[in-house]
């Protein structure tokens, strides 16, 4: 595997709009808290993931061929290091 995009960091500030659309399609900034235990933020992988699929066209292209994979930088170092057979 080779990454599709440069690594979204977590001080990356590129997913606020991601984060403001979420807040109010989703029903506010606690709408996943009781699950979580977390507010909705720019901090958060999945907002990230989001973003990258809706901004960067060979993302989406891989999730729509199912053969995207998102992780965090630790579970790509497993995958480097294991040659990628988990």
């Amino acid at each position: 595997g080779k990454p599709l995009h440069n690594a979204v960091v977590w001080l990356d500030m590129r997913t606020k709009d991601t984060v403001t659309h979420l807040k109010e399609e989703a029903g506010g900034q606690d709408r996943f808290r009781a699950t979580t235990g977390l507010p909705i933020s720019t901090y958060f992988s999945a907002v990230k993931m989001r973003w990258l699929i809706d901004n960067v066209p060979t993302v989406k292209e891989a999730v729509k061929n199912h053969t995207a994979m998102f992780g965090t930088i630790d579970s790509w170092l497993m995958y480097k290091l294991c040659e990628g057979n988990p």
